[in-house]
């Protein structure tokens, strides 16, 4: 695909998103933004986690290599 095609399809769902979050209740809105931060810091945890275990997993490599 084009990639400027896939950049307009992900803006339009991002608008298509915001309008949407425009229309709901107010109580509704809330409780969606506080489950995207949630997700987000969750998501963000997760990724900080796995780097952490592949930086590890790299260095235990070098030690290993270094003692043979």
């Amino acid at each position: 695909m084009n990639k400027e095609f896939v950049k307009n399809i992900i803006k339009a769902k991002k608008y298509e998103y915001q309008a949407i979050k425009e229309i709901m209740p107010d109580n509704l809105k809330k409780r969606l933004e506080e489950f995207e931060k949630y997700a987000l810091n969750l998501l963000k945890d997760a990724i900080h986690e796995m780097i952490k275990e592949d930086l590890e997993e790299d260095n235990s490599k070098k030690i290993t290599k270094k003692l043979l």
